[in-house]
């Protein structure tokens, strides 16, 4: 029997990156993830759920960045990281 190739989570919009920063820093909902990052747990929810970015996209990454010490430029820009 052939193996499959494992999954690899899908880093393509911000909202995705949004729900891996949450998982990696083990908040269990939207609402810890917002409360940390000091921004309104209705507008996380919506950038993770119904995929939208940030309208001040910058300001926003390097307030998330800052508060889980992830890769700003991953998280604004995605996976090339700009590139």
């Amino acid at each position: 029997m052939e193996r499959e190739a494992g999954w690899t989570a899908d880093a393509s919009t911000f909202g995705a990156r949004l729900a891996l920063i949450r998982q990696r820093m083990g908040w269990g909902n939207v609402k810890e993830a917002a409360m940390a990052c000091g921004l309104p747990v209705e507008t996380w929810r919506s950038w993770e759920r119904d995929n939208r970015e940030p309208h001040r996209l910058t300001a926003i990454g390097k307030q998330i960045a800052g508060a889980t010490g992830c890769d700003y430029l991953w998280l604004v820009h995605g996976p090339d990281r700009g590139g």
